[in-house]
């Protein structure tokens, strides 16, 4: 099977996988964009060769660099269930301690330089604790810290001054430049990316399933001091490369700027929320941990046009959909089985060929416009046989002769070749291409069941004996057989980023924009403190402006009361700005002064969006707009939310693995636009 000369990207079941064990769980990270402290792996142990604090063993199979800043209240979070589980897996597992200060927290340098130092001490976990279980995390700590019994005070103040220090923080920040790494907590495990604070389960699952990988690979032949190695180039190709040079091999990386400059806290279940208008891929395969193997009887829902020539009746209980390439020996090597599985089943098999071109075949993209050339004149399979039977390299001269061959009116096919009409359609099947995350060609959907590659005669075969029983099913219950494939694939998934069932959702205490009853109504649930809802409402104005008249968005309030203390405050002295008709504008104002809602920032914020703020004030002192907030909440609850932002787009949820973004709601919104059709 061809790979995509395309960006590398995750596989539809890893993202799966990795999103059903790293579901945000409530998880949330600052940035957007017991061994000894300091002891070295021993020689040919499959652990970095960067010395930094960590505990555990010395030959792990779970390596994990968490990447912490001493300010960000999600690493206080999760500060000690991190120690306490890596503790309990030490025979295991390794962690290692980078820091990553962020500008975002004014102390972020100086704290970190004091944790370096106290690592050089042998303290590190003293410091850990200290600053960890804070009310109130700033520069005094370090004065409280060096007044430690047990602390040399005037060699502490020396260590953290020094050319050392300073060295190593400006190593930390580029590691995790290099690395992809862009906010705090983050963590590589075994090279895969995940950000966000974890709850102990989660942590435990990851270890287990990590240390079960590693023993595979050791029985299979790996040595134990390329372990980690193989390990990291398994879990993230992309990344591997930079983590084998700067991590294993102890390689400075390019320098960076200290603090790590991030404009607000964002990111999402290990992805970044973009610049507007932009997609925010990290590098490597974020939160893919190896390629579980895929559910064969899951189904997607593979669009197929009314005027899509069916090579079959059109009436067959089962449907195969080829996604293909003309210059691709695989796509080629499978059009024999496709025949001889017409002659065998002519009543019971349609196929359905899409286009998917690949840049790295130069005569794809043109045979697919001659393809379409032909469909003009009722000729497209004709065709379609023709160029393969030409064979590659599929030059002009090729493809002319192949259109003579199929019968075709070469002058007309000529014009038909020189205009765009192939654009709307190859661009219809470039986007299902893209929204089922394909890699390469050919890609099969036998009744919306995916099969990859020239899958034998007989693999083929049994799929579509199966779905035959499944589509006679059907027909036995009632469904006409003009409308099985629809009823076949419905409930499929339409994106690896929306569920595939639609959830049920009362938006009766929500607020909302956009045109009433437009084809696409979008849901998202926020709390006006959490970081990583600042900066959505740009990417769904982005994406709003395209898509004129076809979007309608409902804010919902979900106050995260239990780790956003002024939440809910806020929350209702939204609903007032509401009342008052101007919701947005107090929106934009509070999502950019996250740092101060108290209820005298919450009446200033009021002020600048022109709000009444007497009537303000008097709302946030007697609760009135409580019990809609409350409400609001309520439906979060029921729909059994993890975390702030979640997003519903006609109530299938949507969690875009690379963030969100204008982009990925862009994707989106067209797809469920295009099932409409």
């Amino acid at each position: 099977m061809h790979a995509l000369s395309r960006p590398l990207r995750p596989s539809a079941t890893s993202l799966r996988y990795a999103a059903a064990l790293f579901a945000c769980l409530g998880a949330v990270a600052c940035g957007n964009k017991s061994g000894p402290a300091t002891d070295k792996p021993a020689a040919g142990a499959a652990a970095p060769a960067v010395d930094r604090a960590g505990l555990g063993s010395d030959s792990p199979k779970v390596e994990v660099l968490a990447f912490v800043g001493y300010q960000c209240p999600h690493c206080k979070a999760s500060a000690q269930d991190l120690l306490a589980v890596f503790e309990a897996s030490k025979e295991t597992a390794r962690l290692r301690i980078i820091n990553l200060p962020l500008d975002a927290h004014p102390d972020s340098v100086a704290l970190a330089r004091a944790a370096i130092a106290a690592r050089k001490l042998g303290q590190w976990q003293a410091w850990w604790k200290l600053v960890f279980s804070a009310e109130k995390v700033d520069e005094s700590l370090i004065k409280q810290f060096s007044t430690q019994p047990g602390i040399d005070a005037a060699k502490f103040d020396a260590l953290r001054q020094g050319q050392e220090v300073t060295d190593e923080l400006a190593f930390d920040v580029g590691l995790a430049d290099a690395l992809g790494v862009k906010g705090t907590p983050s963590y590589l495990v075994n090279g895969a990316l995940l950000q966000g604070a974890q709850p102990k389960a989660t942590w435990e699952a990851i270890l287990k399933t990590q240390a079960e990988e590693a023993a595979a690979l050791l029985q299979g032949g790996t040595k134990p001091a390329d372990l980690h190695k193989a390990l990291v180039e398994k879990n993230s190709p992309k990344r591997a490369p930079f983590y084998v040079k700067h991590v294993l091999l102890g390689e400075k990386p390019p320098a960076s700027v200290v603090p790590a400059k991030v404009e607000r806290p964002s990111g999402i279940v290990g992805a970044q929320i973009a610049p507007a208008g932009t997609a925010g891929s990290p590098v490597g395969q974020t939160l893919r941990f190896g390629d579980p193997p895929a559910d064969p009887k899951a189904i997607w829902r593979v669009l197929v046009r009314g005027d899509d020539p069916p090579r079959g009746p059109a009436t067959a209980p089962v449907t195969v959909v080829v996604f293909g390439d003309y210059e691709c020996p695989h796509t080629a090597a499978l059009q024999p089985t496709l025949a001889a599985l017409l002659t065998d089943m002519p009543n019971d098999v349609r196929i359905i060929w899409k286009h998917n071109p690949l840049s790295m075949h130069p005569g794809a993209m043109p045979a697919a416009k001659a393809a379409e050339a032909a469909r003009s004149q009722g000729k497209f399979w004709e065709m379609h046989d023709a160029l393969f039977a030409a064979g590659a390299a599929l030059s002009t001269d090729k493809i002319e002769a192949a259109a003579q061959k199929a019968g075709l009116d070469v002058a007309a096919f000529r014009l038909a070749l020189a205009g765009t009409g192939a654009a709307d359609r190859l661009a219809g099947d470039q986007e299902q291409v893209d929204a089922l995350a394909m890699r390469g060609t050919p890609n099969l959907y036998v009744n919306g069941r995916h099969l990859i590659g020239a899958v034998d005669a007989a693999t083929l075969r049994t799929v579509i004996d199966e779905e035959a029983v499944r589509a006679k099913a059907e027909l036995t219950a009632g469904t006409p057989a003009t409308a099985l494939y629809e009823k076949l694939v419905g409930g499929g998934k339409l994106l690896d980023s929306l569920g595939a069932l639609p959830a049920t959702i009362n938006t009766s205490a929500g607020i909302t924009r956009g045109l009433p009853g437009a084809a696409v109504h979008i849901v998202t649930f926020q709390d006006l403190q959490c970081p990583f809802c600042a900066r959505l409402d740009q990417h769904l104005r982005a994406m709003e402006a395209e898509m004129q008249g076809k979007v309608m968005v409902t804010w919902m309030d979900y106050p995260r009361s239990d780790i956003h203390p002024h939440a809910l405050l806020a929350a209702q002295a939204g609903r007032e700005a509401n009342a008052q008709g101007k919701f947005w504008q107090f929106h934009a104002i509070a999502m950019n002064g996250q740092d101060k809602l108290d209820r005298d920032s919450l009446l200033e914020h009021g002020r600048q969006a022109g709000l009444d703020v007497k009537a303000l004030a008097k709302a946030l002192d007697s609760g009135k707009w409580l019990p809609d907030v409350e409400k609001s909440k309520a439906v979060g609850d029921s729909l059994a939310l993890k975390g702030t932002p979640s997003v519903f787009i006609n109530g299938l949820a949507f969690t875009p693995q690379l963030g969100f973004s204008a982009a990925t709601f862009r994707v989106a919104v067209q797809r469920v636009l295009r099932s409409r059709e």
